[in-house]
């Protein structure tokens, strides 16, 4: 657990009086103390020679010296001053009175009073007030009535405040009437502690304790509440068990004024040994019988990973909900709204170094939206993978890789086909290379076999829609060569427009590629599909993922780009590619027996455009046109406008054609942007609409107040959950630097949904 109370307790005062006495040197004649054991510094830390200055000294050799007027006590690491100084030596005693500093490493301590006995440690501070940094470089102050010294590395304090407010602000403060510090088990212990915000208490604890050097500690975390119509008024409130330094949990309670209680539950774990290493982590969460569900619901999660001796790791990983509706429902996060696949899954691998091999056992729990139903995928139970990467010895134009693999698909209830495929793909690459010009001629085999189970060749496979072929599916046995070429040219020139100062290249781009034809109809699909058009997909070998579908082809796919860097820092000013593939015959594979083979010429062009255009602009924009019906089929016109942190503005519009199945089309605009609306004062938002379904997919709205030393977070978000439901949320953040964050934390969202958020407090300090 944090500490709720700072690290001003690491008073130094105590620290270094001892050896502040060591060595005294006046600094007025005639006075010179011999250092005793006694008085030696502590072996720690080695202050050097301490030298007194005041405007009269006096005192006896070995006995007792007494400095008055403007004293100075100082060494290498501190300073003390006081009008007034007694040092006992028999007694090992200071005595100190009359506006009494110590400053250390920026950190400074007042007080009226000081009386300590050095060795021991015992003695007390009146009327303290301080300002010490706290660790991530803020500076806090506070007052105490008394500082006790209670022994080494001890400290008690009575009516002691602390904030990070600067002086004559008391906007909030922590007070507690007892507070006591101990550095030997760094352990603090604080009785009647409050927080009061613009002199409103917001936080009591009657008794609490904390670590002092920033390790765990088993306690209460700061509560966090909310409200969202899904859910109404919420409260959470967490409690850490610090099981041991290598294990821990959190428990947190949390309540929901329209469901009910829930209780959520983390485990986590790590340990290292000389034959391992492991680390993992179980989640639990159980609302019993829902007020609005009307059903017991429930969340597990469970995650494994080991690194065993001679290069063996595995990973486990189990999650399951009670429901299909449980994130929509318990949840405000799209990482979490928009889940459909929860895996389960085992694995076990071995790394030989240019190979590697693994077995993998992998189910999913399927979560299914009533008004948009999808096909569940396929289990692999189990899948054995096989990859070697490796250049030949004693040549080194030539590099061999191996893919390979076998799987057997399995599909919950049994109404698809299902079987075995094995797979394996060795490829020949001849790389060569100069410092402008490379060229990679490459030769493959595609081998493939199937073992069905025969109760289910007449089922359908994994395409929705799709139905099995007359005769049913087939133990196919396909085997094709694979054979490309890849070249490009790296060509730049001085761009002198405008003073010069940029590079221009030009990168032209060359691949060739071949696969016969083979009637592949009688393939069942388990985990292709067609890949979507891009860039980097024209320079594959297929163009449809995972390997139960490969394309024949005989094409070349061209491709050109050039770039604007800056000659200084190579920062991409712009960039403008174009990319097409010329088919030199007709693309007949598809991914079911009906599809409508290919014969048009080219694919759809790509043209891509972006870039750095100003220190404050940026633009990355593209299209997918089909030239052979002069239609769009994809595009996007994005960019954002950055002047510092705090001044963002993000645009993009996003354009997708699906003539096959509208549903997959989109035609949405995407607005954000954080600015400043008043000194102090900044605004968040962004507006995610689609007009496909004239609905809103995310709106949010709120603003930030930075007062310095605390701010406050208010968002009010609306987020589409299913098809046709959508989840209101609303986040207030009260944050107080340097000692906790109250409310619920909104700042994951903001991060998520404005590109370039940033906290005001992280470029607007106080001033």
């Amino acid at each position: 657990m944090q500490p709720a109370v700072p690290p001003f307790a690491r008073l130094i005062l105590c620290l270094c009086l001892a050896s502040a006495m060591a060595e005294i040197h006046a600094a007025a004649p005639p006075m010179l103390l011999k250092p005793t054991g006694k008085l030696s510094a502590p072996p720690k830390a080695e202050p050097g020679p301490t030298y007194v200055e005041a405007d009269r000294i006096e005192g006896h050799e070995n006995n007792e010296v007494v400095a008055e007027g403007k004293v100075v006590m100082r060494n290498l690491r501190e300073q003390v001053e006081a009008d007034w100084l007694r040092y006992d030596q028999p007694a090992d005693e200071a005595r100190a009175r009359g506006n009494v500093v110590f400053v250390r490493d920026r950190n400074r301590i007042e007080g009226s009073a000081l009386q300590l006995k050095l060795t021991d440690r015992l003695g007390d501070m009146k009327d303290v007030r301080y300002q010490v940094y706290t660790q991530d470089g803020k500076l806090a102050r506070g007052e105490t009535k008394t500082l006790t010294f209670a022994g080494v590395d001890k400290y008690a304090m009575d009516d002691a405040t602390y904030t990070t407010c600067p002086l004559g602000n008391q906007d909030w403060q922590l007070k507690t009437d007892d507070l006591q510090l101990d550095y030997v088990s760094n352990v603090g212990v604080a009785r009647h502690v409050r927080v009061e915000y613009m002199d409103v208490p917001i936080l009591y604890a009657p008794w609490m304790d904390f670590s002092l050097d920033n390790s765990r500690k088993t306690g209460f975390l700061a509560p966090s509440y909310g409200a969202s119509d899904e859910r109404g008024i919420e409260l959470v409130m967490p409690w850490y068990w610090n099981i041991a330094p290598n294990r821990d949990a959190t428990i947190s309670p949390r309540y929901m004024s329209k469901r009910g209680l829930q209780v959520a539950g983390e485990f986590r774990y790590l340990e290292k040994t000389p034959e391992n290493d492991y680390f993992g982590d179980l989640r639990l969460e159980y609302l019993a019988d829902d007020n609005l569900a009307e059903r017991d619901r429930y969340h597990v999660y469970f995650r494994h990973s080991e690194n065993f001796k001679e290069r063996w790791s595995a990973n486990v990983e189990y999650e399951r909900v009670s429901d299909d509706s449980y994130f929509s429902d318990l949840s405000s996060l799209i990482s979490q709204t928009s889940r459909v696949n929860l895996p389960q899954q085992g694995s076990l691998s071995y790394d030989g170094g240019w190979w590697n091999a693994k077995g993998l056992y992998q189910r999913y729990q399927t979560l299914q939206d009533p008004d948009a139903p999808i096909t569940e995928p396929y289990h692999r139970v189990p899948q054995l993978v096989l990859n070697a990467h490796r250049d030949i010895p004693g040549n080194s134009h030539v590099r061999f890789d191996f893919a390979g693999e076998y799987v057997y698909h399995d599909h919950e209830g049994g109404d698809f086909v299902q079987g075995g495929r094995l797979h394996a793909y060795p490829i020949l690459r001849f790389p060569m290379q100069t410092s402008y010009a490379s060229i990679t001629p490459s030769l493959g085999w595609h081998y493939t076999r199937y073992f069905l189970d025969d109760s289910t060749r007449n089922l359908p496979d994994g395409v929705p829609n799709n139905t099995a072929p007359a005769g049913g599916f087939d133990d196919v046995t396909r085997s094709l060569p694979v054979v490309s070429l890849d070249a490009g040219l790296l060509l730049e020139r001085d761009w002198l427009f405008e003073g010069g100062g940029l590079i221009q290249t030009l990168e032209p781009r060359v691949y060739y590629l071949y696969v016969p034809y083979e009637n592949q109809d009688r393939v069942p699909v388990f985990d292709s599909a067609l890949k979507d058009l891009s860039l980097d997909q024209m320079f594959t070998d297929n163009k449809f993922t995972s390997v139960d579908r490969l394309n024949d082809a005989n094409q070349i796919t061209l491709a050109l780009t050039s770039r604007l860097l800056e000659r200084d820092n190579g920062l991409e000013r712009l960039q403008v590619t174009l990319g097409q593939v010329h088919y030199f015959k007709d693309q007949r594979v598809g991914l079911t027996p009906t599809a409508t083979s290919s014969t048009a010429n080219t694919s759809d062009l790509i043209a891509q455009i972006g870039g750095q255009i100003t220190p404050k602009w940026r633009m990355q924009s593209g299209v997918q046109f089909n030239t052979n019906e002069g239609d769009l089929v994809k595009g996007n016109l994005g960019g954002g406008y950055r002047d510092g942190p705090g001044k963002v503005f993000n645009a993009d519009y996003r354009y997708t054609k699906d003539a096959t199945n509208k549903e997959n089309s989109i035609n949405q605009i995407d607005l954000s942007a954080q600015w400043p609306l008043a000194p102090k004062w900044y605004g968040v938002s962004r507006f995610n609409y689609s007009f496909r379904d004239s609905r809103l997919v995310e709106g949010l709205g709120g603003f930030e107040y930075n007062a310095g030393c605390w701010s406050l977070r208010g968002v009010l978000q609306r987020l589409a959950t299913t098809e046709d439901t959508a989840s209101n949320a609303f986040y207030l953040q009260l944050e107080l630097r340097g000692l906790t964050r109250l409310g619920p934390n909104p700042l994951d969202v903001l991060k998520r949904s404005i590109t370039g958020y940033a906290k005001s407090d992280e470029f607007d300090p106080p001033q």
